[in-house]
């Protein structure tokens, strides 16, 4: 496997461990409906970036997304349940923020280094 598939690879667990977080704060009486928007373009923004490993755009949408989910994480004051009080609200805010800083950090490695590959020397 190529570091492009593997930068794929770990965006994608990204999306996957955020979409968890939401679920895990809403058990955590987070108010969300039973099927937040975040979660479907989540989701969506997976699928894109499995499918269409070799292209550079799913990695953009990846990137937006979770820009998107970091203003709602921040804009809502979610991160002040990163705290003790409620075990489930903090846990699931907690890996929707380390999802979120992954697919951030691969997404952004993705679309800055498209022919992101290992050099291999060649051998005798």
């Amino acid at each position: 496997m190529n570091l492009r598939g593997s930068l794929g690879g770990i965006a994608v667990a990204g999306l996957v461990v955020a979409t968890i977080g939401i679920y895990v704060a809403r058990a955590g009486r987070a108010p969300a409906p039973v099927l937040p928007p975040a979660v479907v373009l989540m989701v969506v923004a997976a699928v894109l970036l499995a499918v269409f490993r070799t292209r550079t755009w799913p990695a953009v949408v990846a990137v937006v997304v979770a820009v998107a989910e970091a203003a709602g994480v921040i804009l809502t004051g979610s991160l002040g349940n990163l705290g003790f009080a409620e075990p489930l609200l903090g846990a699931g805010t907690a890996l929707r923020v380390i999802g979120v800083l992954v697919v951030l950090v691969a997404g952004t490695l993705l679309v800055v280094r498209p022919g992101a590959a290992p050099r291999t020397e060649p051998t005798s």
